[in-house]
């Protein structure tokens, strides 16, 4: 792996909560800075990124161009957002299973639940553990 893809990543933190609500007074001083690496990844060397597309996940704050962070060493549970690969073709779902059946569910209802079947080649590639969005992509999406 190249050296500079392991670089750090430090920005400021501000130490507690700000509200989306009404405003609230606030500190007028950054805490600290953190690594982002420490915050987002547990694990570096099976950490990518990937670029979503299409609406599917827009109910799960997945929109177009969102950056998803996948790291492949976490077993997938029941519930999780995936990096799928269905019949060679990657998609991004929640994994819904049971002891007898297993579906790739979008987060939009314009979009079926897909039943997998044994007929079907699908392997969990890695599971979401972040989504990072540019707000300004977003504002389409709420036009």
């Amino acid at each position: 792996m190249e050296e500079e893809a392991l670089k750090k990543i430090f920005i400021m933190s501000y130490e507690g909560a700000i509200p989306a609500g009404f405003p609230s007074p606030a500190q007028d001083y950054l805490e600290k800075r953190i690594d982002l690496n420490e915050v987002f990844i547990t694990n570096e060397l099976s950490s990518f990124l990937f670029e979503s597309e299409g609406n599917s996940m827009i109910n799960a704050f997945i929109p177009p161009r969102a950056k998803l962070l996948v790291d492949r060493s976490i077993t997938p549970l029941n519930g999780d957002i995936v990096l799928a690969i269905l019949d060679g073709e990657f998609t991004i779902k929640f994994l819904k299973k049971n002891e007898f059946k297993c579906w790739l569910c979008a987060a939009n209802p314009k979009f079926p639940d897909i039943q997998i079947t044994e007929e079907m080649n699908m392997k969990v590639w890695g599971v979401v553990t972040g989504i990072f969005i540019k707000p300004r992509d977003v504002k389409s999406c709420m036009l």
